[in-house]
């Protein structure tokens, strides 16, 4: 309800209080009269934070500028200061994940810089950051901590403030009781400050938090004490919310006294012109006339202020009076008013939900594009300004041919309209399902993408430990020239594993090159390893490709697993052979097989072998890249007399 949402109002005030716009002027002076850059870029700081909400374009640019300036001289305060106030320009234009990078880079600065009262303040702007994205809890960590860095600096105010922000976190987390205890600690703290606006703020946050927990009485009791505060002070918005609030808790058990405070805010907000306000007290109004059963005085409170709703163009505010006008028509027995309204209900229902997935799937895009975009944003805002040239002088072009478009649509909506509204329901259910369907479609292909392209970049790092140590044992030993050729053949395979993660799929023989590149190291480590790595000729003529980096791991799992393990003649064979439409890569070891592989003394309770586990886990993955067990056939061989005399791997690619 609107009662409970004013704490957050409240508290977002306090936050901001230090922005005062009729500082420009002066600020302004001081850039003009400034003898050094240091003094130009924190006067351009300062305009930064002032002009926020005033005119966050220019708020922009000089932070933009700040930022420029304080970089050129190494300036880190003044870095930290413009990446502060930088992030919280975003946070409040819903640029959540800029917002997020810029107060990171000055929470590190401020860090290092050994200044807890910046680190308290940075620390607070992230935790409003994480409350807009809906994380209660990462909100109320930040807090805490910048707590303690306030406390650390005494800093009351800032103290003050950050009790309040902790204790509505931990309201929306359900922890009414510490939520009473840090609201109350900011009460007392701000009555010694002797700030009796903010101390009024507490008290319609504590009565507020009351009510959540049952208790009217004292929910009642706070409201009257900020309100007896905002009489002395004349502050309006702080009388119309108390009100309001209290009309909202007098409302179930005594509905007259909760009319009169209605009233009474309904009259504060119309002191101050505030539209917003208004409506929303309207629609409380309006819904206790219906329930006392006052049929024109709720039709009345209702119509004018569906009217104040429309100019703010808040979709939830007019979905919601369209609910309350559909149940006094309901209650006046006007079934076409009834349909009317709930049909509009419905359709404002529909748009709100359908926006609320549209953000969030460019959330999931903005993850992988924000740093792509940052990088562009300076020519984007170039392009802007002249598309927004363009656009200025089409419209005006347009003006008279939208005119007569407009009488056109509105003369055939009038015939074709009852027609028309079946036909675009059921259209925009079925355009949503599309767009879902697509939206999932593409998030599944993005994260297929990913997968394969970290197959295609691992190289085993057990492997390339064991070649950088052969190669420094032949160092060691004397053998420069031997170390020098293994480094470059080495050097060379991990060229080719550049090459190769880049293209999906690459040719069967440069596939083998690079598998003959591999066991060439590797029977330098493993002493009496051969192997042979043959192609059907009929492939290379068809000059056929297969998925790139694919069968490297299955067989370095035949050396690590099947032969490292066994003495003598180690032999290793990989063959490509046409199967169908399909290429048949058939992987042959003469090691000791799978069961001995599984019992070896190597893996202990106290000693277990890296590269087994990297191996066995990129094996995972690449079972499940190529289709599961049906692609990747794994067979034990035996001799005549059943002992294991190898493995063998078949893979259709």
């Amino acid at each position: 309800m609107r009662s409970l949402c004013s704490t957050l109002v409240l508290a977002l005030a306090i936050v901001a209080s230090g922005q005062d716009a009729s500082l420009v002027p002066g600020i302004r002076t001081e850039l003009a009269r400034a003898t050094n850059d240091t003094l130009r870029a924190d006067a351009l700081a300062r305009l930064c934070f002032n002009l926020i909400h005033a005119n966050p374009d220019s708020a922009r640019l000089c932070g933009e500028q700040a930022l420029a300036l304080a970089t050129s001289i190494g300036n880190q305060r003044a870095i930290g200061d413009a990446h502060n106030n930088l992030g919280w320009l975003d946070a409040g234009q819903g640029r959540l994940d800029s917002a997020d990078v810029h107060l990171d880079r000055a929470l590190a600065l401020f860090r290092k810089a050994g200044r807890p009262e910046h680190v308290a303040v940075t620390l607070s702007n992230k935790g409003w950051v994480a409350e807009k994205r809906g994380d209660q809890v990462g909100a109320l960590k930040h807090f805490l901590d910048a707590l303690r860095s306030s406390e650390q600096a005494g800093d009351s105010a800032s103290t003050s403030i950050l009790l309040y922000s902790i204790g509505i976190a931990y309201r929306k987390t359900g922890d009414i009781p510490q939520a009473l205890e840090f609201l109350e600690r900011s009460a007392a703290l701000e009555r010694a400050l002797g700030r009796t606006n903010k101390q009024a703020n507490c008290a319609v946050a504590i009565g507020n938090t009351y009510r959540e927990q049952g208790d009217t009485a004292r929910a009642l009791e706070r409201m009257a004490e900020a309100a007896a505060i905002f009489t002395t002070l004349r502050d309006h918005q702080g009388l119309g919310i108390t009100a309001e609030n209290t009309g909202d808790l007098l409302a179930p058990r005594d509905p007259a006294a909760a009319l009169n405070a209605y009233r009474t805010a309904r009259a504060h907000y119309d002191t101050l012109h505030s539209t917003t306000d208004l409506s929303y007290v309207l629609r409380s109004l309006g819904a206790l006339h219906l329930r006392m059963g006052h049929m024109d005085e709720a039709a009345e409170a209702l119509r004018t202020g569906e009217a104040l709703a429309l100019g703010t163009g808040d979709s939830e505010l007019m979905m919601n009076y369209a609910y309350s006008l559909a149940q006094l028509a309901r209650a006046q027995g006007n079934a076409d008013g009834v349909f009317s309204h709930m049909e509009r209900y419905l359709a404002l229902k529909d748009s709100l939900q359908g926006a609320d997935t549209q953000r969030e799937l460019a959330r999931l895009r903005t993850t992988f594009d924000t740093e792509r975009k940052e990088r562009d944003n300076a020519v984007l805002r170039a392009q802007n300004r002249e598309q927004a040239e363009r656009i200025r002088r089409n419209q005006q072009r347009l003006v008279g041919i939208g005119v007569i478009a407009l009488l056109a649509l509105t003369a055939a909506l009038l015939f074709f309209h009852n027609y028309r509204e079946k036909r675009r329901h059921a259209g925009l259910l079925e355009g949503l399902n599309k767009k879902l369907a697509a939206s999932n479609q593409e998030i599944t292909e993005i994260n297929g993408l990913l997968e394969l392209k970290l197959l295609r970049s691992q190289m085993n790092p057990h492997f390339i430990y064991n070649s950088l140590t052969s190669a420094a044992r032949m160092t060691q030993a004397g053998k420069q020239l031997e170390a020098l050729a293994y480094l470059q053949g080495f050097a060379r395979l991990l060229r080719q594993v550049l090459d190769h993660s880049v293209d999906d799929r690459v040719a069967v023989e440069a596939e083998a090159d690079f598998l003959r590149q591999y066991l060439k190291l590797e029977s330098v480590r493993l002493e009496g390893l051969t192997f042979v790595v043959d192609i059907d000729p009929e492939l290379l003529d068809e000059e056929a490709e297969v998925p790139a980096l694919i069968v490297q791991p299955f067989v370095e799992n035949a050396v690590l697993h099947g032969l490292s393990g066994k003495e003598g003649e180690r032999r290793l064979e990989v063959r490509f052979q046409r199967a169908g439409e399909r290429v048949c890569c058939t992987i042959t070891d003469n090691g000791v097989g799978r069961q001995a592989t599984g019992t070896s003394t190597h893996t202990t309770k106290d000693h277990r072998s890296l590269g087994m586990q990297l191996t066995r886990e990129r094996l995972l993955l690449l079972t499940r890249r190529l289709g599961g067990e049906r692609a990747v056939r794994v067979e034990d061989l035996h001799d005549s007399g059943g002992a294991p005399i190898g493995t063998r791997v078949t893979l259709l690619l």
